[in-house]
Order: C-alpha cells, then structure tokens, then sequence
C-alpha cells in the first residue's frame, strides 16, 4: 500500500460522510471497496440511508435514453445511476418500500431496488396479463417482519382488479369486479394489514388467508360524488381518507377506530401529504424531523416540471392547486416521468387470518351470505382467480450488477 493510499484510508468519518453525500449511487457502491476503513463506513452510511424517510423524487427523461435520478429536495442534490438506463424500455408504475414497479412486457412485474441492487421478478401469465401503460397500477410491496417473504398487490386502473401476489407459496389471486355496486380504487397497510377503500369510500379490511374484504361499520361515512374521488393513507399510526374534490380542495380525515366514526380534520398537524401525477398521494409524519414542513402538501406540477409546497396555517388545511397535465386545446406529452420515492420497506403480517364477523365489520366476498349460511343476502361482490406465479431469470442479462430474486 502506497503512503497516498493509506492517508486515504485513515480518514476520518466526518470526511468520509462530506465525501460520500458528494457520489451518485454507482459510485457509492464503489466507494466501499477502496479499504476496510471506507467499506466499515459505507456500511454504516448507507444502513441509515436506507432507513431514511425522506422520500426523493424519482425523474425519468424520455428524451434521453430514459434517464433516472433521484432529487433529495431537503441537501438539493441529484444522484444519478446508469445502471438503472439498463431499464429505459421498461414501463413504470409506481414505487413501494424502496423498490420501482415496472413491467418489460405483459406477463410478469419487475421489482428493482436501485438502493440496494436487488431486482424481483413475478410471473403472472397464468392467471393474467399485465397492462403495459406507464402508471397504469397502484402498486404495494410489503414485507414479513424480518423476513425476505413478501406480498405484492397491483390494483389496475382500466379494469379495477385487484391482484394479490404472496411469495411463500408464489401464488396469485386476483378479484375482478361481478355484479358489485362498488369497486376498489386504493389500499394501504396500517399495523401490518391491508386496507382497501372503494369508490363509494367504503373501507375495508383484506385478509391474506381467506377470500375476503371485511368492511368496516362505521358510524359516519363520507359523501362522494361524480366530480370527486378519495385516497387510503396511513401516517403515523393513523389511517387517513383523502376525499379530492376539485384541483383545489381537499378534505381529510381520520378513522377514529375508538368510536368507529370518520373524523374531518381541520388541520394535518404534525404530517406533511405529497401528490404526484395520475392521482397519487403519500403521506409523512414528523416531516421536519426529514427537511419537510408540517401541515403542508407538496405537489409535483408536471408542466412545470417544479414541485410546489402549500402550507397550511394552524386553523386549516393548506389548499393547493394541481394543474391538468392535458387541456381542452392541446396535446402535452410530458417530457418527465415524476414520483415519490420513498426507501423505508413496508411490513405485513403473513400470518394475518380472519375468523368470523367482529361487531364492527361486515364480510364481503366471492360467496353469497345466502349460500354460506342458507339465509338471504345482498350480493355477490368478486369473480376470484387463483393462479401460480414464479420467479423467473429472463431478463437478468440485461440487469448485470443486480441480484435476481
């Protein structure tokens, strides 16, 4: 080792840390093999970087071989990564724990960390074929506590159907719309289970070992309209409903499990909301803590390509605008794929079962009451399919320096 090389290695930590925030991603994971010292320091630099609730912004160029970054808003830094222009044919749907949803063709997901190089492959071609438009799904991968098994579920936009995917058994489900006055248009995952809330803002409970939605008896609900449409959210412990009126008003509210009823809140308090295009909207608690303001919502506008940030005062809601990204004059086709990104991994209890109705829910299913109970019922509500999927290597040539699940 030459004495240049070991002055390097004795940094110190501090250095280190000025260094490292100055690399983009491929040149972070480089940046542990110089020695042991800067390896034992990546170690612990990146464990926290993963752990970070701060979301970035994920932009893909498509006008430049369809270029990733990431932008850290709060350290106005932007890292690159071209191991990620390995995927520029890849149609994007929208990120969870960590991981960007993607698909190259109709019969199978790719999940791909950038964070930490893995990259998980679904196979759905035989129970259904995927829909290959840019956010076309919602999307949520969840993990089992200290486990590398894990529950994939995509919600299609076009179709409303919702498909279950548990790895420990790489099995699919999928629940299409039959004969229902209701159709399911988001989910989250609160205390590691599912939640699902319908057009109607029905909220419901999913359970991963039955064939059933377990709504919710609440004691009020809210009113939703043609012109309207509402959004499941968890933060901080809480469960929130998004009812998006117009481009410039929202109304929140919490699900007080307590009383059973739907709170409107009159202030988001100590939480922060981030819209992005087609729709999406994410939520963090204690946003200061991560370089956010609270009580605040932070949107992407696409036309401008620039994020905007509304803040609300200590009364009330702050009101935003969002900006169509079509008008009734013209065609704009964005130059920007624009999302939240958020690195934390989500976790789901795996083991989560449901043995009969609680008092305050009601059961929904593939069945009849009428035919589970020999008694008369009101409908009919999902045609399931269950289907095998699989892990799969057909396109890990084109993924050199990530590990294939």
């Amino acid at each position: 080792m030459t004495k240049a090389t070991n002055n390097l290695c004795q940094l110190p930590w501090d250095v280190l840390d000025i260094i490292s925030r100055k690399l983009d991603f491929d040149d972070l994971f480089l940046f542990s093999g110089v020695c042991k010292n800067w390896w034992e320091f990546h170690k612990t630099y990146w464990k926290d970087f993963l752990v970070s609730q701060e979301p970035l912004i994920v932009r893909n160029c498509y006008y430049i071989s369809k270029s990733y970054t990431f932008i850290s808003i709060p350290h106005q830094k932007i890292y690159h990564s071209k191991k990620m222009n390995d995927l520029k044919n890849f149609l994007y749907f929208g990120p969870s724990s960590g991981y960007l949803i993607m698909a190259e063709n109709n019969h199978s997901f790719v999940l791909m960390n950038p964070f930490i190089r893995k990259v998980i492959l679904i196979d759905t071609s035989s129970t259904f074929k995927v829909e290959l438009s840019d956010f076309a799904y919602y999307v949520l991968l969840a993990f089992g506590k200290g486990s590398d098994e894990f529950v994939f579920v995509a919600l299609c936009k076009s179709s409303h159907s919702l498909h279950i995917y548990q790895s420990q058994n790489f099995g699919w489900v999928t629940y299409s719309p039959k004969r229902n006055s209701w159709k399911v248009v988001d989910f989250t995952i609160l205390h590691n289970t599912i939640y699902v809330i319908t057009d109607q803002a029905k909220i419901g409970v999913f359970s991963l070992n039955s064939e059933y939605i377990e709504f919710l008896k609440l004691k009020s609900t809210l009113k939703v309209t043609s012109s309207s449409y509402v959004r499941l959210i968890d933060c901080d412990g809480q469960l929130l409903v998004l009812n998006i009126i117009s481009s410039e008003i929202l109304n929140v509210y919490k699900i007080d499990f307590s009383t059973m009823k739907c709170v409107k809140l009159e202030t988001l308090g100590d939480i922060a909301l981030f819209y992005a295009p087609k729709e999406k909207y994410y939520a963090l608690s204690s946003p200061e803590k991560w370089g956010y303001r609270k009580n605040s919502v932070y949107v992407i506008d696409l036309p401008s390509k620039k994020c905007k940030v509304y803040i609300g005062d200590d009364n009330e809601l702050p009101k935003f605008i969002i900006r169509p990204i079509y008008n009734n004059t013209q065609t704009y086709c964005p130059p920007y794929l624009l999302d939240w990104c958020f690195r934390h991994q989500l976790e789901v209890d795996l083991r989560n079962t449901m043995s009969g109705e609680s008092p305050q829910m009601v059961r929904a299913s593939s069945k009849t009451k009428a035919q589970e109970e020999g008694i008369n019922s009101v409908e009919q509500n999902f045609e399931i399919k269950e289907g095998k999927g699989q892990r799969n290597k057909r396109i890990s040539t084109k993924l050199n320096g990530y590990i294939i699940n």
